[in-house]
């Protein structure tokens, strides 16, 4: 098990990898000009920076323990032997909460969310085109960070912080993480508060440690839940791509699951 400097290495590491590559970003965004800045290069550090907490697992675990241990650590993510009912849930909370917000913004009224950003004149079911959606959701787009977050840091933070606020903890280093995507022009980050932004990372670590642990640990879960909920927000937006006024429906679906996460706190606590 990891102790606490591999933690603080790994943390680092990750840091490092995903962060250095929007220094050219950076600098354009204080008015420095790069030669290798503009949206073409912004689009690949974006890209390149997700894979930061995979890189960094597999780096310290093949540094100490080998190409087996970092080898594990991917086979850890194909282990779907677990009840049906949490493989289940891997899929079907992410999506209910984004039903829910969007279902209460549209009988309020609180709120004008944009529309499902699936192409509408497909020709073919939509289901065709949500599979591959939600495939490269978890290779390229969020999920594979899990096998860093969830693989390599949950458990033994786990274990010295407990349940919760290893939860938490992790959540907010998560949700920290993804700072430069808010000065990127363009990104849809930026229309979402930076803060509001950590505390749903921070819910949505407690949901999906909650059942990573019922799982048994199976790293499948989190991977599966990360790739869902990216996914489903195509689907479903629950903000909208503008500054004009505050984002209620944004905080009506983080406040769902805050609420979640609080009752499974509550429930994880008293077991």
């Amino acid at each position: 098990m990891q102790d606490e400097r591999s933690l603080l290495n790994y943390f680092v590491l990750t840091f490092a990898v995903s962060w250095l590559v929007f220094i050219p970003t950076f600098l354009a965004w204080i008015g420095i000009s790069t030669p290798i800045s503009g949206d073409g290069y912004n689009g690949f550090a974006s890209f390149f920076s997700t894979f930061g907490p995979l890189i960094a697992a597999l780096i310290l675990l093949g540094r100490f323990g080998g190409r087996r241990a970092a080898w594990a650590l991917i086979k850890c993510g194909f282990d779907f032997r677990m009840k049906p009912i949490i493989l289940a849930a891997a899929f079907l909370v992410p999506i209910a909460l984004a039903w829910v917000a969007v279902a209460l913004v549209s009988a309020t009224g609180i709120d004008e969310l944009p529309g499902s950003m699936v192409p509408p004149d497909l020709g073919y079911p939509a289901i065709i085109w949500l599979i591959p959606a939600f495939l490269s959701m978890m290779i390229f787009g969020g999920g594979q960070e899990e096998f860093g977050w969830r693989g390599y840091a949950q458990r033994p933070m786990q274990s010295r912080l407990g349940f919760v606020w290893g939860s938490l903890l992790l959540g907010a280093i998560w949700g920290l993480w993804h700072l430069p995507l808010w000065i990127i022009p363009g990104d849809p980050h930026i229309y979402i508060p930076f803060l509001v932004f950590v505390i749903f990372t921070m819910a949505f670590s407690v949901q999906m440690l909650w059942l990573f642990e019922l799982s048994g640990f199976k790293l499948s879960v989190p991977w599966i839940m990360h790739g869902v909920q990216n996914t489903v927000l195509v689907v479903l937006p629950v903000y909208r791509l503008d500054a004009e006024g505050p984002q209620l429906g944004l905080y009506l679906y983080v406040g769902l699951n805050i609420a979640v996460a609080a009752l499974i706190a509550v429930f994880r606590t008293r077991r």
